[in-house]
C-alpha cells in the first residue's frame, strides 16, 4: 500500500474534525422554565446587534460599516425567523413566533426619530415585551470579524449582502419573559475558520446547535 493511501483517511478524518475543533457554546436555561414555558403563547425575534470587525479599514468608513451591520441585523433576524417558523410547521415548538414585519413595524412606530437599535437600547425586556404585545423575546448580539482587504471585497458584500469569508463569528443569542424582564435562556458559540457564505447559512448554524437545548420544545 502507497504512503499515499495511508495519510488520506489521516486527512479526511481531520477536515471532519476541524469544524467540531473550532467551533464552542455555551448554554443556561433557568430552572424554572417549565413554568414560564406552560404560560407563553407568542414569542418576537427582535433584530439582532451586529458589529463588525473588518481586519483592515482601507477606504471604508465607520458610517458604511455601521450601514453594513445595520442590514445585517435585519437579515439575521429575518434568516432566524425562518429557520423557527420552518420548526414550528414540523410541529416542533410550543410557541407561536410573532411575524417579523408585525414586530418591526411596531419597532419602527414606537421608535419615531430614533433607530430602532436606539430603541431598543433605551427599554428593558420587560417594556419590549408589552410593546410588541409577546410573551417572551429573542434577542442577541453577532460579532462578525472580515478580512477586508480589497475593495471588490467591501463591494460585494455592500451590493450583493455576500459575507464572504469570515475569520470569526461570535453569537449571542437570549430569551427574557415579559413579566419582570428576567432572563431564562442563553446560548453562546464561537466559530473560527469559516466560510460564511450568507446570513441564512449563520442562522442554520445556529438553529441546529440549538437543536437540543432550545427551551421552547415539544
Amino acid at each position: 500500500m502507497s504512503r499515499t493511501s495511508f495519510r488520506t483517511p489521516r486527512l479526511i478524518v481531520l477536515v471532519t474534525l476541524f469544524p467540531l475543533l473550532a467551533s464552542c457554546a455555551t448554554v443556561y436555561t433557568d430552572p424554572d422554565f417549565p413554568v414560564y414555558q406552560d404560560q407563553h403563547d407568542t414569542i418576537a425575534i427582535l433584530p439582532f446587534d451586529v458589529t463588525i470587525n473588518p481586519e483592515r479599514r482601507w477606504s471604508v468608513s465607520q458610517n458604511q460599516i455601521d450601514q453594513m451591520a445595520s442590514e445585517q441585523a435585519e437579515s439575521f433576524q429575518r434568516a432566524l425567523y425562518t429557520q423557527y417558523l420552518q420548526g414550528h410547521q414540523r410541529g416542533r415548538y410550543t410557541i407561536e413566533f410573532q411575524d417579523i414585519s408585525e414586530t418591526n413595524t411596531l419597532l419602527t412606530r414606537s421608535a419615531g426619530t430614533r433607530s430602532k437599535q436606539a430603541l431598543l437600547a433605551s427599554m428593558t425586556k420587560s417594556e419590549i415585551c408589552d410593546a410588541l404585545k409577546v410573551d417572551a423575546v429573542i434577542s442577541g448580539e453577532m460579532v462578525l470579524t472580515k478580512p477586508m482587504g480589497t475593495l471588490e471585497s467591501i463591494a460585494a458584500w455592500h451590493f450583493l449582502k455576500v459575507p464572504g469569508t469570515t475569520n470569526e463569528v461570535h453569537v449571542n443569542t437570549s430569551i427574557h419573559e415579559g413579566n419582570k424582564g428576567k432572563l431564562i435562556w442563553n446560548y453562546e458559540f464561537a466559530q473560527q475558520g469559516s466560510h460564511w457564505s450568507s446570513v441564512e447559512s449563520i442562522a442554520k448554524q445556529l438553529i441546529r446547535g440549538t437543536a437540543r437545548s432550545f427551551p421552547y420544545r415539544r
